[in-house]
């Protein structure tokens, strides 16, 4: 597969209309559960997505960043009550009787409603499945050398013609021009 090109985002000169899938870990960063300390780069990508509104650029979520987000969102603020909550953890086998829990619900709510301000600052689009090459893609994740969700997420941009704007230091293959403050990336893809 081609490598990616990458752009330090900080940079960037963003253009009007110019479409651009934020990866899930991007909005982790934006919009981080209360659990979670915050990096240093969180604010870096917050001063980014307001220079690509500012420019008029067009954020873009998929359905598959907005389930990584909301999955990683919860799971994040579970494990931190666990910690919290060490008398109470045991009644719990797994996550998802955690999520079947009234502990779970004001979690929930709050990563729904950070769910909301995203959808709000983009554009919807759904993943061209039926246009990805899957046999490249299932040979690369039968290898080991493939996340599949980012080959799908690589595959959506690269059929749209899309940037990504991640902070992925394994986001380095798919032809894409990426968007990051990662210096490793940066680093890995001149």
């Amino acid at each position: 597969m081609t490598k990616n090109k990458a752009h330090d985002a900080e940079s960037y000169c963003f253009h009007e209309g110019e479409p651009i899938l934020l990866d899930a870990n991007v909005w982790i960063y934006l919009m981080f559960p209360s659990a979670q300390p915050t990096p240093w780069y969180a604010k870096s990508y917050s001063s980014v997505l307001k220079q690509m509104l500012f420019a008029r650029a067009q954020p873009v979520i998929e359905a598959l960043v907005l389930s990584e987000y909301l999955n990683r969102y919860w799971r994040v603020e579970w494990k931190a009550w666990l910690r919290r909550n060490p008398v109470l953890a045991p009644q719990f086998n797994d996550d998802k009787e955690f999520r079947l829990s009234p502990h779970f619900q004001p979690i929930g709510a709050a990563a729904v409603a950070d769910a909301h301000q995203i959808l709000k600052l983009c554009q919807m689009a759904d993943t061209p499945m039926q246009l990805c090459n899957l046999a490249e893609m299932f040979a690369e994740f039968g290898a080991g050398t493939l996340d599949f969700n980012d080959g799908i997420l690589v595959e959506t941009c690269r059929l749209r013609g899309w940037k990504m704007l991640t902070h992925d230091r394994d986001m380095k293959v798919g032809g894409l021009e990426i968007l990051t403050t990662n210096p490793k990336l940066l680093a890995a893809c001149p």
